[in-house]
């Protein structure tokens, strides 16, 4: 592989002044660059760019400079979930926003296509008896970004899964993206959610989902024949169908080996549907979607779904001998990072990927297998310089069961634990999901508080994704015992090995990070200083309700957490809102109003919970913030208060208090 160039969006990282903190809003500032994806034909790049709360649209021609603004979005009333090419001409944008159907507060998604060059807008799925508009009242699908097929030879149609009016069932549309017209080529069936096309775009899986029972049907080549190929109710019999390659009767699925997920693939002309084992992990699930050539429709290996973000996706796997070799060579070329191939050009030539690693904030490059050449494109965090980045440090945390935990230690720049010296101030902070999991990608986070003279310590906590089947389900059903524990199991651990200072140790997290903030200063309300919690739960009963008012709603969170009559004492007394008197330290909570995943009344009702209980606390609601942060304005606020909060409570330049 020739040498890496400069081809950038933006401008070469900026030098940082390590004598002093870092200004905060380098570390709240949202991604630069992302979403870079690359036109069929190789001939031109598209990207989202973010300055301060806009976010651009933007295209440029791979052997130009000028870049070409197609939208801009002001990140008030919707933001951009994604961007895709569908032709050499046009893109296709996905935006989000918060509504509500009634009395229930909705997620609503809307389908844009667009030229290249900025004209010819619409809306991809016409509104029904709308008075125009891109976002009238009166759509009636809900969700409309659901690409089943992206159809990358035709240039011109997908196949979208839209439910019909009146119905939360999708059937299976070919849609023109130059003009919206649509025919259905799938109906809708009962409890369907989830459909998949060979690689002839033909209708040919089907997922049905009761909430307790799952089923996948398929059928023949011709569209006939339709039988249920599996069917399970327990986790660890779940086989999920990722997609078909070339060869229309072998379908890819995962499917547990040796409890961990792994990727098979399965003849369907074989009554017997036999497995054949495509790739394993010994130690981690393999999780993530199918890797395919668009010129071909080859599957040439497996990724994380969430191959954009930096700190939460795996490097992909491949097995097809050629791309495994040329991505060698990047790996050669940019060594000690991730390096993801995110997308390939229809003559597979030229390539786009994504790199980022322990303290190495993401950076987007342009292959060229012609030449040989990798150019640079631009960096996600471009004012953040890696040689003065923390990074982060794998340790393993034993549980008081025995049970061993992954965990991360950051420690700010200068000092490593095998030096000694004194104790630091610490941040514990718990990761969300809770079906998450850290890892040491980059991670803005992190740095930032080591930035501001921490130690940061995550932990994968029991019930924490990846670990295989039993890991993961030891958390069910145990949100504030056990999974609880592990945490306060990890600060004795750091505490032991005097990394942390006991007196000074703060407990922060979002969501059900959020959660376990205020469990823990319940739970354990002499281990921590203070606590911070966005947009966290504190009732889960409450929550539980929450839940039952959308589709299969009740039945994931009975699942995960519990039955909200059944199980109703442990939840009561695992509820921090319920238990507000036992808290002996300054709680920060904050929330967006926006907010679908976890609703803003969840922190209103701990506010309420504090002030009762005449608890020292601050809540600051974001009006129309949703639960990523997604509006800069948000973020750099919740940054700020988050500084000045932990600086006054944990006061990380005075001198480590001993304790025997």
């Amino acid at each position: 592989m020739g040498a890496v160039v400069a081809l950038a969006f933006l401008a070469p990282s900026i030098q940082a002044d390590t004598a002093s903190r870092r200004p905060v809003e380098w570390f709240a500032s949202l991604p630069q660059l992302s979403h870079v994806t690359l036109s069929p034909d190789g001939r031109q790049l598209a990207a989202l760019q973010n300055h301060g709360d806009r976010t651009v649209l933007v295209t440029r021609p791979v052997d130009g400079e000028a870049l070409t603004q197609v939208l801009v979005n002001d990140n008030e009333r919707f933001r951009i979930r994604w961007v895709h090419w569908v032709g050499n001409e046009r893109l296709l944008v996905s935006v989000a926003f918060a509504a509500r159907r009634g009395y229930v507060g909705t997620t609503e998604t809307r389908l844009l296509s667009i030229k290249s060059d900025g004209t010819g807008l619409l809306s991809l799925v016409r509104n029904q008896n709308s008075s125009g508009g891109l976002f009238g009242r009166s759509v009636t699908q809900q969700i409309q970004d659901d690409v089943v097929d992206w159809m990358p030879e035709d240039g011109r149609h997908v196949l979208l899964a839209l439910s019909e009016p009146d119905s939360v069932l999708p059937a299976v549309h070919r849609v023109d993206v130059t003009t919206g017209a649509s025919t259905t080529v799938k109906s809708p069936e009962r409890d369907t959610y989830t459909w998949l096309t060979d690689g002839q775009h033909r209708v040919r899986v089907g997922v049905r989902n009761t909430g307790s029972i799952q089923e996948v049907r398929v059928c023949d080549p011709d569209g006939k024949n339709w039988r249920t190929a599996w069917t399970w109710t327990a986790l660890e019999d779940a086989i999920v169908p990722l997609g078909f390659g070339t060869d229309p009767q072998e379908l890819y699925v995962r499917a547990y080996h040796e409890g961990r997920r792994a990727v098979f693939s399965v003849r369907l002309d074989d009554p017997a549907l036999p497995r054949s084992l495509r790739y394993s992990h010994p130690t981690l699930d393999v999780s993530g979607h199918l890797i395919r050539l668009p010129g071909t429709g080859e599957v040439i290996g497996v990724r994380a779904d969430d191959t954009e973000g930096d700190g939460a996706a795996a490097r992909p796997e491949l097995w097809n001998s050629a791309w495994r070799a040329q991505m060698r060579a990047v790996d050669a070329g940019l060594p000690d990072r991730d390096n993801r191939l995110l997308q390939v050009s229809l003559d597979g030539q030229r390539y786009v990927v994504h790199s980022s690693g322990n303290g190495k904030p993401g950076i987007y490059y342009l292959g060229d297998r012609r030449t040989g050449e990798l150019s640079e494109l631009g960096a996600r965090y471009p004012q953040l310089d890696p040689a003065t980045l923390a990074g982060k440090k794998a340790a393993t945390i034993q549980a008081r069961d025995g049970l061993p935990l992954n965990a991360y230690l950051t420690m700010p720049r200068g000092r490593r634990v095998e030096d000694g010296g004194a104790t630091l101030p610490m941040v514990l902070l718990p990761h969300g999901g809770p079906h998450g999991r850290d890892d040491t990608d980059f991670d803005a986070w992190t740095e930032f508080l080591a930035d501001r003279g921490y130690a940061v310590l995550q932990v994968n906590f029991r019930g924490s994704d990846g670990y295989g089947h039993a890991f993961v389900s030891a958390g069910l059903k145990r949100w504030g015992l056990e999974m609880q524990d592990d945490l306060t199991d990890a600060v004795h651990w750091a505490v032991t090995r005097r990394i942390a200072d006991p007196a000074r140790v703060c407990i922060v997290g979002a969501s059900y990070g959020g959660y376990a903030a205020l469990m823990g200063v319940v739970k354990t309300p002499a281990l921590y200083r203070c606590a911070v919690s966005f947009a966290g739960v504190s009732d889960l009963p409450d929550l539980i309700a929450y839940y039952s008012d959308y589709v299969l709603g009740r039945e994931a969170m009975e699942q995960m957490v519990g039955k909200a009559w059944g199980d109703r004492e442990r939840l009561r007394a695992t509820s921090p809102a319920r238990h507000a008197g036992q808290i002996q330290v300054p709680v920060l909570l904050a929330h967006g109003t926006s907010d679908r995943v976890v609703p803003v009344d969840q922190s209103q009702t701990m506010a309420k919970a504090l002030r009762r209980a005449n608890k020292p606390h601050r809540f600051i609601e974001f009006d129309q913030g949703d639960h990523q942060l997604s509006r800069y304005t948000d973020r750099l606020a919740f940054f700020k208060a988050l500084e000045a909060f932990l600086d006054e409570h944990l006061q990380p330049g005075e001198s480590a208090i001993s304790k025997p």
